[in-house]
């Protein structure tokens, strides 16, 4: 901070506290991570500088088109930041783009060309001086988190598999603990990605492996939902179904169980003992068990695939971590894209809602500024609206109530020094000394809770305003105070624009949005059987998959935040509901990923619509207890039934054929989806949906 200063002040810039800024939001636990900053740091200042100067060049005098296009673009750089791996470069673009154009545009844009140059000069300023503090005052490594987080999963994920593998022997309950494992796990996988470039920028050797290391980052992230579905495919099964499974189980456990632990002897840099099998256990399913009724032959059917799953994603992650002496591994396989998230850039609505929020909040502040022309620092509350915005539109549920007092104790401690340090001080080294104690007391008091750190040594810096032609006003001081708090009580006002946050709300609409993809999924594969989907009903599908697919992890997140007293819940039903929506998804996703190809329509398969109370959905409310999938249900019965009676008559001999053996595995998925709908049924039956829509009115 002192060294930031130091260069920015000795060459007379006009605003010196924005290499402080610099300083301030790039202090991160390890080198790598700070690395990363300052490059996603630097895009994004490059491309808010391009943009800002390209809206004051266009609208110079028209102030109405100006701010539109500005909010537009604070929307787009909100929308991409929140489903982008790099989402600090966005954030940096949308921020410093509505600094850059309002300080130099309107009112007065004469000046905007200098203010864009001297904003890069001092963020790179800054940027070099946190760089050259970091060869003086070491820092930690993320490549020994990296690896370390690796071997702890891998080193847990035999007791793990134990577990999920457990109703395979006969226990038909849910574990609660395997669930709450299972999330746990998701959760830190989820954070195993945003390692691997860190890593990759300390290190040498990470950097010449990445995309290797970013595979094996991919494979965690999708490991907890495959444990998930081989469980929840062990819990359908009948006495005879497991004894015929039981062999295979035997051997995936031993097998899966070797090469979770061999990873993590790998990370912890020993050799495994004996080499864990790197080809896949199990092929397809063997034609001696296929000697059993039709019912059974599906219900195996569609056990089998999970089982499957689990065998390749260990496979490619032992050999990702473990690349054969011919230098050629496993990265490049196209069978671990089947297990990974989809990285399709596809529409978002709760990205696009929260886009549209920060809209809001933009063109509030612009409407005071307008028709208030006696609003002190107008133009100061528009510029902090993005950077308020954007930081919440990363947590949505947060209140914005919630960090005004926060926002005014920092200034109240600012005002301090403002009023009684500063006009003490007669030199720089003065003032590099209350910077240096400042910096020092902020970063130890907020050392766990990083977002209050930033945001108070932010605060601090912007509310001093240290210049070489430095000046004492505290009208001023008051004007900055009342700008942030007019600021944060925007953003406490517009929360529930254009929809509401409170996560019981929140939770009304993912339902909601489950109901209508489960509707289009089965309309849109009962149509795929017979005839090929055009390029809209195929992007139609994808975004519907996508959608059911990332519901289970957003509700499970959002039950965590649930008022459970104020909706008459405990926390095992919402656990209930979070396991039922959780099975659906898995089941859904099987189901049309496999329907066979039928030459000529040997029965008809009705298409599910959705029924007459979608009205009644789009208020979010759910008007009866039995949780309105009735549509899709009555539609994968019938769809069952003639799978079923297209399978009795079949021979034994030809039951085994490749197009039989799909329809069979497609039967035996609609069972599974069938009884993963009833359930969601029965469980939504123990609410009161009306309390949760108005909850906190009650």
């Amino acid at each position: 901070m002192v060294m930031a200063y130091g260069v920015a002040l000795s060459m007379d810039w006009q605003k010196p506290f924005w290499a402080g800024l610099s300083v301030a939001v790039l202090s991160l636990d390890s080198a790598g991570q700070s690395v990363l900053k300052i490059i996603l740091r630097i895009v994004g200042t490059l491309a808010a500088a391009v943009v800002a100067l390209s809206l004051i060049a266009l609208f110079p005098q028209e102030r109405w088109w100006f701010f539109l296009s500005l909010s537009l673009y604070e929307g787009f750089c909100c929308y991409r930041m929140l489903g982008s791996p790099y989402p600090y470069a966005w954030m940096v673009s949308g921020f410093v783009a509505a600094i850059i154009a309002i300080d130099g545009g309107p009112p007065d844009g004469l000046t905007d060309f200098n203010v864009a140059m001297e904003r890069l000069q001092e963020t790179g300023t800054g940027i070099l001086a946190y760089t050259f503090s970091g060869f003086l005052i070491p820092t930690g490594r993320t490549g020994g988190t990296f690896q370390a987080n690796i071997m702890a999963m891998s080193q847990r994920l035999g007791s793990l598999l134990e577990s999920c593998l457990a109703p395979y022997g006969g226990k038909s309950t849910v574990d609660p603990q395997t669930v709450r494992d299972l999330r746990q796990l998701d959760a830190e996988a989820a954070t195993l990605e945003s390692l691997v470039v860190p890593a990759a920028l300390e290190s040498g050797s990470i950097w010449m492996e990445r995309r290797r290391w970013h595979h094996v980052a991919l494979g965690f992230r999708a490991l907890p939902r495959v444990l998930n579905h081989v469980r929840l495919a062990g819990l359908g099964l009948a006495e005879r179904e497991r004894l015929l499974l039981e062999p295979s189980v035997s051997l995936l456990r031993q097998g899966v169980d070797q090469r979770f632990s061999a990873m993590g002897e790998a990370m912890a840099g020993q050799s495994p003992g004996s080499p864990p099998p790197s080809s896949p256990l199990l092929g397809t399913i063997t034609p001696e068990r296929m000697e059993c009724s039709m019912q059974e032959r599906a219900h195996l059917q569609a056990s089998w695939r999970p089982l499957q799953h689990l065998d390749e994603l260990s496979a490619r992650l032992w050999g990702l971590m473990n690349p054969l002496p011919s230098g050629h591994d496993e990265a490049s396989s196209p069978g671990l894209r089947a297990h990974l998230d989809m990285r399709l850039a596809m529409f978002d609505p709760d990205h696009l809602w929260l886009a549209s929020r920060l809209m809001v909040q933009i063109w509030i502040a612009v409407l005071l500024w307008i028709y208030l022309p006696g609003l002190p620092s107008g133009l100061s509350i528009i510029s902090l609206m993005p950077s308020i915005g954007l930081t919440m539109a990363q947590t949505p549920m947060l209140r914005g109530q919630t960090l005004v007092a926060p926002a005014l104790q920092a200034l109240l401690a600012t005002g301090v020094v403002y009023v009684f340090v500063l006009p003490k001080l007669d030199g720089f080294l003065g003032l590099a000394s209350v910077l240096a104690m400042a910096s020092f007391a902020i970063g130890t008091y907020y050392y766990r809770n990083a977002p209050m750190r930033t945001l108070t040594m932010c605060l601090f810096i912007v509310a001093c305003s240290i210049q070489n032609q430095q000046t004492y006003n505290f009208i001023n001081f008051l004007n900055l105070s009342f700008a942030v708090f007019v600021a944060f009580s925007i953003s406490a006002f517009s929360q529930d624009l254009p929809v509401s946050w409170l996560p019981e709300r929140q939770a009304l609409r993912l339902l909601r949005r489950l109901m209508c993809s489960t509707n289009a999924i089965v309309e849109l594969t009962t149509h795929m059987v017979h005839t090929p989907l055009q390029w809209p009903q195929r992007m139609r599908l994808a975004f519907h998959r996508k959608a059911a697919r990332d519901m289970p992890a957003k509700l499970a997140s959002l039950a965590e935040k649930l008022p459970l007293q104020v909706l008459r819940l405990n926390k095992a039903q919402v656990d209930e509901l979070v396991n039922a929506v959780q099975s659906l998804s898995l089941w859904l996703e099987e189901w049309s990923e496999v329907p066979p190809h039928l030459n000529a329509p040997s029965f008809n398969l009705p298409s599910a619509s959705l029924p007459d109370y979608h009205e009644s959905l789009e208020d979010g409310v759910l008007p009866s207890p039995s949780f309105h999938l009735e549509s899709a249900l009555q539609a994968v019965e019938a769809i069952n039934e003639g799978c079923r009676s297209q399978l009795m008559g079949v021979p034994a001999d030809q039951a085994k054929g490749r197009e039989m053996v799909r329809l069979t595995l497609w039967l035996g998925c609609g069972f599974r989806l069938e009884s993963a709908m009833r359930e969601l049924q029965v469980i939504a039956g123990w609410f009161e949906w009306e309390r949760w829509r108005q909850s906190r009115f009650c």
